[in-house]
């Protein structure tokens, strides 16, 4: 496939940042008009960076090129600002924002995509995994209802709750909570990426990833010691320190807020929900809240991905491309039975 990298200023909240894109074609670009066209945008969850979505690109691509049905022409993959090549151009600058950067700031960052001109078509499909979910959902804010930005939306795994149950799971340690004080004590310097790279491999939640994943977190995860966080040592540490990620997780109104506004959505655009079948993260409760028709939100397919958990994207990554050409093909190409 042809990668390009993008660079664009940041707006808004991210004043003075660097927001970084890359964008995704097919080796044989088809020649139809864009009418007749898709364009997808990816968000990444907390902790990971753009490259991770590659490996389902790459298999996105080759189902387009040996199955009739949706045509993808460029596929985005945006990084959040303190996430990935981005928090190594803001480095600095992230050092004086402990409390890290939101899901709104993060939603800013799509919106100046957007508004670039970069993207021409318009039939553009937004795919969120985890947090960027809610960063897609909360990107549309600003717009209304009858001018989305998105003609479809596919969200995976997303973390977003009702305000009464955020209200309930505060008053106990949820598993978001020992997450955040795993993340705040997570190793984060090896002598060289190959040390890191069998690190990871033994140990939990990585050794569960496909193993393009993994190299992709080592290439791209990974940034060569000193940085402003560590100015002095050798090797290697986490682009996304681990102050930044754990602020990710303090933003819990974003997701109240995010599932409000999915109601609205879902009532104007196709919006497909892509599960891990293993329930380790996101309760049955919170996913039963996000899908529940009966308040508006009526999702256009529910898919549930068999022996993966909420990193569904990272433990099956053709099993989610798949998952996303099958919601293409339901929403852009109507001839085409495509059984969920």
């Amino acid at each position: 496939m042809i990668v390009d990298s993008y660079s664009l200023a940041g707006q808004s909240g991210l004043l003075g940042m660097t927001l970084t894109y890359k964008r995704y074609r097919p080796e044989a670009i088809p020649t139809i008009p864009d009418s007749k066209s898709t364009v997808l945008i990816l968000a990444h969850s907390v902790g990971t960076h753009k490259e991770t979505w590659e490996p389902v690109i790459e298999r996105l691509f080759r189902l387009q090129s040996t199955s009739p049905g949706a045509t993808v022409t460029e596929v985005w993959s945006v990084d959040s600002p303190n996430h990935g090549e981005a928090a190594a151009y803001n480095e600095r600058l992230l050092l004086g924002r402990p409390y890290g950067i939101s899901g709104y700031d993060c939603a800013q960052g799509i919106r100046t995509l957007i508004n670039s001109g970069l993207i021409t078509n318009s039939n553009v499909v937004c795919v969120g995994h985890s947090a960027g979910a809610c960063v897609l959902i909360l990107s549309t804010i600003f717009y209304r209802l009858d001018s989305l930005p998105y003609s479809s939306m596919i969200l995976i795994e997303p973390t977003m709750m009702r305000k009464e149950t955020l209200a309930q799971s505060s008053t106990k340690a949820s598993e978001f909570k020992r997450i955040l004080i795993g993340v705040k004590k997570r190793r984060d310097v090896w002598a060289s990426r190959e040390i890191a790279r069998t690190w990871f491999r033994e140990r939990l939640p990585w050794r569960r990833w496909d193993a393009r994943v993994i190299d992709g977190l080592v290439k791209h995860g990974l940034v060569d010691l000193p940085t402003a966080a560590h100015p002095e040592g050798v090797g290697v540490t986490l682009a996304c320190t681990r102050e930044q990620e754990a602020a990710g997780y303090m933003y819990e109104q974003d997701g109240v807020d995010a599932i409000e506004r999915l109601r609205d959505l879902c009532s104007r655009i196709p919006v497909h929900c892509i599960f891990g079948a293993e329930i380790d993260l996101v309760p049955e409760e919170i996913r039963l809240g996000i899908c529940d028709a009966t308040v508006g939100r009526r999702m256009a397919t529910i898919t549930k991905i068999p022996d993966a958990g909420h990193l569904v994207a990272h433990e099956k990554p053709d099993e989610v491309a798949e998952a996303i050409w099958m919601a293409l093909n339901r929403d852009y190409s109507p001839n085409i039975l495509c059984k969920l």
